[in-house]
């Protein structure tokens, strides 16, 4: 993902956030075309386009396709390797060397679980239908030099440039650590067994409605599960398991399950559709609940703009009951809207004639399909032409990191005990992560205000507050500060601890939390 922002920054002339989100929104519809003709290939054209069509709707799918992470680009490279091994089992193409260059780059994008679940769920397939010999025809020699070559020289390059602090953080921190936890384990996002199922639920909307009519079809009048079928219960059920494992989770670690799910559900949405009668009840229900819902969307959004526009204050007050306390946000809000009036009124309006057509017309399980796709498409063009910039530009610290680059100038700076990553984006610089205990700090600190409150009073009392941030979080919290020494205090050491090391390395990237703005 860094390597592909990187070319993209060359060629756009700079590095800015267009250029570092592009890999993850390009392979993001990539990866829809790529499930179309795929699942095309393998069952027919209608499941292909219900299935591309869920894929590129779902709440998960939207969101990392928008983000400068490395989630889209493991998952596309992942999605390809996955297609590509039940092509081969099944005899479908000739192509062997596909496979791996995309498990390669899938390592390269985000470390051995790019080889891993492709892997596992190849094997258990290979298992259940006991086709030892496909094994014999997948050119594993040749394969795993392709692999070795592309993904292991770039390990051995970055060991040897990083040295053990690379080692401890992309192969033990990273992979090991992540999985099986322990008192060495600090990275965050320690969640129970259930979560993950939780999380994808909630991904998966709001296509997760329709699965009553997958699972009546399934119960009632049973698709053949051929050994095509199969595999896509196979990847979904393992991949799921597989991340239910590790003490650190996260909803977005489901995202390569997302291609098998969508193919799924569309399966049976395609058999729903053939045979009516199977589920026509919980088609009737599920039309009116849909239909309802984006009634109740589309009214809301438009009473909100309402109120945008003619009672500012009153709906500053409404933001505060939701706990949305950023000062500035009801008032950038309000700017967007009249820059984008006319969409800001066409989407919500196109959302709620959806419902009501849904509420007066024959609940078709193929029309509850395409106004749910068309009420995402609606939705999602509004919240990224209006809502998202408004928020962006609420809580961005580009114009902070700004300034605080040219008061600190060639002064020495350092992060207190974390680092910000709109700042770590912003600065264009490599700034060290310093610790309290530290008994010499750089002449500035860029900290956030709970840290810096955190620190004892002698220490607190060594600087001054330089400039205040505008709040990071909508709630009004978690703004930053940047602090400078008071005359007098002790001048920061030049030698380097370990520690500080480590905190340079690695560069932070605006891929590890996205970048705001």
């Amino acid at each position: 993902m860094h390597w592909i922002a990187a070319l993209v920054s060359l060629v756009a002339g700079s590095v800015n956030e267009f250029s570092v989100r592009l890999p993850s929104a390009g392979l993001a519809i990539a990866g829809v075309i790529v499930c179309y003709f795929y699942v095309r290939r393998l069952f027919d054209d209608v499941t292909a386009f219900i299935a591309a069509l869920i894929l590129a709707t779902t709440f998960q799918y939207l969101q990392a396709g928008t983000g400068a992470r490395v989630d889209m680009t493991l998952t596309f490279f992942m999605e390809v390797a996955f297609f590509e091994f039940i092509f081969m089992a099944e005899g479908l193409t000739r192509r062997r060397m596909l496979l791996y260059v995309a498990i390669a780059l899938a390592v390269l994008t985000k470390g051995p679980i790019g080889l891993i679940l492709p892997g596992l769920v190849a094997l258990i397939w290979i298992a259940l239908e006991k086709r030892w010999s496909v094994l014999r025809e997948m050119s594993l020699v040749r394969g795993a030099i392709v692999v070795i070559v592309l993904a292991g020289g770039w390990y051995v390059a970055a060991r040897i440039e990083g040295g053990p602090g690379f080692f401890r953080k992309q192969v033990l921190a990273e992979n090991l650590l992540r999985f099986a936890g322990g008192s060495d384990f600090h990275e965050g996002h320690i969640h129970p067994f259930y979560y993950m199922e939780l999380a994808l639920m909630a991904g998966f909307m709001p296509w997760t409605l329709l699965l009553p009519i997958v699972g009546l079809q399934a119960a009632r009048a049973p698709h053949t599960v051929d050994p095509r079928l199969k595999y896509f219960f196979v990847w979904f059920a393992a991949v799921l398991i597989f991340y239910n494992l590790p003490q650190s989770k996260r909803g977005v670690y489901l995202l390569c399950t997302y291609p098998a799910l969508a193919t799924l559900v569309a399966i049976y949405l395609r058999q729903a559709i053939v045979q009516p009668l199977t589920s026509s009840s919980v088609a009737r229900w599920l039309a009116r609940l849909s239909g309802f819902a984006m009634l109740l969307l589309g009214s809301a959004a438009l009473v909100a703009i309402a109120m945008l526009v003619a009672s500012p204050r009153e709906f500053a007050d409404l933001l505060q009951v939701g706990n949305i306390g950023a000062p500035a946000f009801a008032p950038t809000l309000a700017s967007t809207v009249r820059d984008h009036w006319m969409l800001a009124l066409a989407m919500p309006l196109a959302v709620v004639v959806l419902g009501v057509r849904l509420i007066v017309t024959r609940p078709l399980v193929e029309r509850i399909v395409f106004s749910i796709a068309a009420a995402m498409v609606f939705i999602t063009v509004a919240v990224n032409v209006v809502v998202v910039p408004a928020i962006a530009n609420t809580l961005s610290l580009k114009d902070f990191t700004n300034s605080a680059m040219k008061v600190v100038d060639d002064s020495s700076v350092g992060y207190l005990n974390a680092l910000n990553y709109d700042v770590a984006f912003y600065s264009r610089r490599t700034i060290p992560i310093v610790s309290q205990k530290d008994p010499d700090l750089p002449q500035y600190l860029i900290a956030w205000r709970t840290l810096f409150d955190a620190l004892p009073a002698s220490k607190r009392g060594r600087f001054e507050i330089v400039m205040e941030s505008n709040p990071t979080s909508l709630d009004g919290s978690d703004d930053m500060l940047l602090l400078r020494q008071r005359p007098g205090a002790p001048t920061p050491t030049p030698k380097p601890s370990d520690d500080y090391i480590q905190a340079i390395n690695p560069v932070p990237l605006p891929s590890r939390e996205g970048v705001r703005g």
